[in-house]
């Protein structure tokens, strides 16, 4: 079995975090150009997906006492999503987006009202914020909507960038702290996000 990661999970998240944004920022990129490949972005999508949900399975391995079915079988559905063949048809496009978004909201819900999996929420709540505004970026790319990087996205794609950076700085030599202390990173997070969010929603 892969060994798990020896940094904080915090410290973790993140690293993931910044780098999720600057890849985000390439696709939107890439999109507003016209030079993404709709086929090829939806495939490296899920595969990102895919990849982010082994790397939680390994961790809810270390994080659990007991083995919850319920999130096992959860997560399970997401993959099942993601390996499905798709033509890409603007309509085939849309169910399977539909699809992969309902499991991972089904899937983030199981993990939140788990008591054992506190820290490990914090985690998929990362993969599944990047995962929706990766898909809803394609969906306008295979809609025919013009993506134009406007001036607002890209001032609240800086503050993303300022914000993810500066408490990433404070948490790289910070060992794991107490659990109450995930709740003001969760706070930090979340308020990262809205600047993500806000840049997409201006395109």
């Amino acid at each position: 079995m892969e060994k798990k990661s020896q940094k904080p999970i915090r410290v973790r998240i993140a690293e993931k975090l910044i780098k999720d944004q600057q890849e985000l920022d390439h696709l939107a990129v890439q999109v507003s150009l016209g030079k993404a490949e709709m086929s090829d972005e939806f495939k490296k999508a899920k595969a990102d997906l895919k990849k982010s949900i082994q790397e939680l399975k390994l961790e809810l391995t270390h994080e659990l006492k007991e083995t919850e079915v319920f999130i096992k079988n959860n997560l399970e559905k997401i993959e099942e999503h993601l390996d499905e063949d798709v033509t890409y048809s603007k309509e085939a496009f849309e169910t399977q987006k539909k699809n992969i978004v309902n499991a991972i909201n089904d899937a983030k819900k199981s993990i939140k009202n788990s008591p054992q999996t506190k820290r490990t929420n914090q985690l998929f709540n990362a993969i599944s914020q990047k995962s929706k505004l990766q898909l809803e970026l394609l969906e306008k790319n295979i809609s025919g909507k013009k993506v134009e990087l406007t001036q607002e996205y890209k001032n609240s794609m800086e503050a993303a960038t300022e914000k993810f950076k500066e408490f990433a700085s404070k948490l790289d030599e910070e060992k794991e702290q107490a659990t109450e202390k995930l709740d003001n990173f969760k706070k930090e997070v979340s308020q990262s996000y809205k600047h993500l969010k806000k840049a997409f929603k201006s395109i």
